[in-house]
C-alpha cells in the first residue's frame, strides 16, 4: 500500500504536455544527438559574454541548426516558437510577443525581431531532447518495467496497456543520466576536484530548467518546482545540493529523482482512474445549463487538481452535442479521444486541446493559451484561436484558425483545408486576452510542412479554402460579454465571399416572394409545408437533424426555471 503523503515527503512526475506538443519534426533529424547538443552548449559558452553563457540567441541557434542539424531556417524558427509556447509566460508577455511581430512590415523587420530573441539555454536543450522522444516505440516499451519510487503505482504488468504517460516516464528514466550530463557545467565539479564524471556539478539554475519536464509536490495538493523540493533541509543529503557552490552533485541528483518518480497524479491516467461517471444519467453543471452526458465517457480532475493543472477528458463520445463554458472548464487542458460524429462547443479560455483518433467531429473552441493538437483524425472541422496548431496523421479535414505562429503540419497530413477563423461568442476577446493570444499577426495561411516524405509536395498536404466555399460559422448560444463580431482578421476575398452569399440569399428570398406573392393562401401554405419537408429531409440525409435536436434540448433546459 502506498504511504500517505506527509510534509516534506516529495513526489515527482513527468509532465506530459511538453512531450505532447514539443515535436517540430517527425522523425527528428538523425543529426540531432546528445553529442550535437553538447557542441551547441560549448559554442554558446565560447561566444557569450561574461554572465550571458546561459542564453542562446536566435542568430547563433539558426547558424547551428542550419549547418549542423541541416534544418531549414523556417524549422529553426519553429523551434523557438514552440519553445516559447511551452514556456510559463504571463499573458502580458505573450501579448507583447504578438505585438512585436505584428509591427513587422517587411522581411527585414521580421529578421531583426528574430535576432533580438533569446532563450534560456539549459531549458532549450531540454526542449531539443524532447524531439528525441518520438523515436521511442510504445511496442518496445510494453515488455519493460519502470523503476519508480515505492509510493508510485506499478506502471506495467504483463497485461497492462502502455499509455503515453507511461512511455514519457520510461523515456525520462532511460535518458536521465544523459540529460543531467547535458545540463552539467563541464568546468565545475562537486567538491572542486574532478575525480570522476559522477562528481560533475549541475548549477542550480540548470536544475530549475528541469521543471519543463518534471513537476513535484510535497503535500499532494500543490505543485512545487523540482529545485525547491530538492533544497529543503530534509532532502539536502540525498539530492546532492551544496549551499556553498549552489550546485547539485550529478550522481546524487539522478538517484534522488529516480527514487521519488511516480505516475502523474493529475494526468490523463489518474483522471480516468478516479472518474466517477454513471452512463445513462445526466449531470447538472454549475449555473443554469443542464447538458446530456449519457453517451461516452467523461472525466475531470477539477475537484482535486491545483490551479493551472485542471484537465477535462472526453472519450468515446458519439452522436452528441457537448457544450461547456468558463464556469466548467476555464484554464483547463482538454483531451478528446476516440469520438465520432459529434459536436463540441468549448467556449472558455483553455490551456491546451488535444484531439486524438476522432472522426466526423465539429470542434468549436474558445481561446487556447498554448497548443491545439489534432492527431490521427479524419473528417474534422475545427474552429480555434490558439498560440500554436499541431496537425499530424490527419486527412479530409478543415481547420479554421487564428494563430500568431505558423501552423505545424507533421507526418501523415493529406487533404487538409486551411481557412480563416470566422466565428465569435460574447466572451471571445476577454478569453483571448486571458490566454495572451492576439488577433495579429494571423498566420493561418502560412503553414510549415516540417515532415514531408521524399518527393511529396505541399499541395498533397494542404490547400487554402476556396473563398466561394467559405461561410461564417454561427455559435447558437448567448452569454454575457462585449464581443459582437469576430476580432480576428478575415482576408478581403473571404469577407467578400460572405457578402456575396448573403446577397444571393436575399435574391432567392425575394424571388420566392415574387413567385408566390399572387398565389392563394392555400398555395402559400402548401409551398411552405413542402419547403419544410424538403429541409427536414436534407437535415436527415446530412446528419444535421441530430444537431438541431440537441440544440433544441439544450435551449429548453437552459430556459427551464430552476
Amino acid at each position: 500500500m502506498a504511504r500517505p503523503v506527509t510534509a516534506e515527503l516529495p513526489r515527482l512526475w513527468v509532465r506530459s504536455q511538453p512531450f505532447d506538443f514539443a515535436l517540430v519534426q517527425s522523425p527528428p533529424s538523425q543529426r540531432l544527438t546528445y553529442q550535437a547538443l553538447r557542441k551547441l552548449s560549448t559554442a554558446v559558452r565560447a561566444k557569450s559574454r561574461s554572465g550571458q553563457a546561459d542564453w542562446l540567441s536566435y542568430s547563433l541557434w539558426k547558424s547551428f541548426a542550419t549547418t549542423k542539424l541541416l534544418y531549414s531556417e523556417d524549422l529553426a524558427w519553429a523551434c523557438f516558437e514552440s519553445y516559447h509556447a511551452l514556456s510559463d509566460q504571463a499573458a502580458a508577455e505573450r501579448l507583447d510577443w504578438c505585438r512585436q511581430f505584428a509591427a513587422c512590415k517587411t522581411e527585414d523587420d521580421h529578421d531583426l525581431a528574430r535576432r533580438r530573441t533569446k532563450v534560456f539555454l539549459p531549458k532549450f536543450l531540454l526542449f531539443l531532447v524532447l524531439q528525441l522522444s518520438s523515436q521511442v516505440s510504445l511496442r518496445s516499451l510494453s515488455t519493460q518495467d519502470v523503476a519508480v519510487g515505492a509510493r508510485g503505482p506499478p506502471l506495467h504488468s504483463a497485461t497492462a496497456k502502455v499509455t503515453e504517460e507511461h512511455s514519457h516516464l520510461q523515456f525520462l528514466v532511460n535518458q536521465l543520466p544523459q540529460i543531467l550530463s547535458l545540463l552539467a557545467d563541464p568546468d565545475s565539479y562537486h567538491g572542486g576536484s574532478p575525480t570522476s564524471a559522477s562528481d560533475q556539478a549541475i548549477p542550480h539554475t540548470s536544475v530549475q530548467s528541469l521543471s519543463l519536464i518534471i513537476a513535484g509536490t510535497l503535500d499532494g495538493d500543490s505543485v512545487t518546482g523540482i529545485d525547491e523540493i530538492a533544497q529543503i533541509q530534509s532532502q539536502l543529503s540525498t539530492s546532492g545540493y551544496s549551499k556553498l557552490t549552489k550546485s547539485f552533485n550529478i550522481s546524487k541528483l539522478s538517484s534522488w529523482i529516480q527514487k521519488h518518480l511516480v505516475a502523474d497524479p493529475f494526468g490523463v491516467d489518474a483522471c480516468i482512474a478516479r472518474r466517477r461517471h454513471t452512463p445513462g444519467s445526466p449531470r447538472k453543471l454549475p449555473g443554469p445549463h443542464v447538458l446530456p452526458l449519457s453517451v461516452g465517457k467523461t472525466a475531470t480532475n477539477s475537484t482535486y487538481a491545483p490551479e493551472g493543472h485542471g484537465l477535462v477528458l472526453f472519450s468515446q463520445v458519439s452522436g452528441q452535442t457537448i457544450v461547456r463554458d468558463s464556469r466548467d472548464i476555464a484554464h483547463s487542458g482538454v483531451v478528446i479521444k476516440r469520438s465520432n460524429h459529434c459536436t463540441f462547443y468549448l467556449l472558455a479560455p483553455l490551456r491546451f486541446v488535444r484531439v486524438e483518433r476522432c472522426r466526423g467531429i465539429t470542434l468549436v473552441l474558445g481561446s487556447v493559451r498554448d497548443f491545439v493538437k489534432v492527431n490521427h483524425c479524419q473528417d474534422m472541422q475545427v474552429h480555434s484561436v490558439t498560440r500554436r496548431l499541431h496537425v499530424s496523421d490527419c486527412s479530409h479535414s478543415t481547420l479554421h484558425t487564428c494563430t500568431p505562429t505558423r501552423p505545424l503540419l507533421l507526418y501523415g497530413v493529406t487533404d487538409v483545408t486551411l481557412a480563416p477563423y470566422s466565428t465569435c461568442y460574447p466572451r471571445l476577446e476577454e478569453d483571448m486576452h486571458a490566454c495572451g493570444v492576439a488577433p495579429h499577426p494571423n498566420l493561418w495561411n502560412k503553414p510549415l510542412c516540417s515532415s514531408l516524405s521524399e518527393g511529396q509536395s505541399t499541395s498533397s498536404c494542404y490547400k487554402l479554402m476556396d473563398p466561394e466555399n467559405f461561410f461564417a460559422f454561427a455559435i447558437p448560444f448567448t452569454m454575457p460579454g462585449r464581443t459582437t463580431s469576430c476580432p480576428c482578421p478575415v482576408p478581403l476575398q473571404y469577407s467578400a465571399a460572405i457578402a456575396r452569399h448573403e446577397s444571393r440569399l436575399v435574391e432567392v428570398r425575394d424571388s420566392v416572394r415574387s413567385v408566390i406573392g399572387s398565389e392563394s393562401k392555400e398555395k402559400k401554405r402548401e409551398f411552405a409545408e413542402a419547403s419544410r419537408e424538403a429541409f427536414k429531409e436534407w437535415l436527415r440525409e446530412t446528419g444535421h437533424l441530430r444537431e438541431i435536436e440537441d440544440l433544441a434540448d439544450i435551449h429548453r433546459a437552459t430556459c427551464r426555471p430552476s
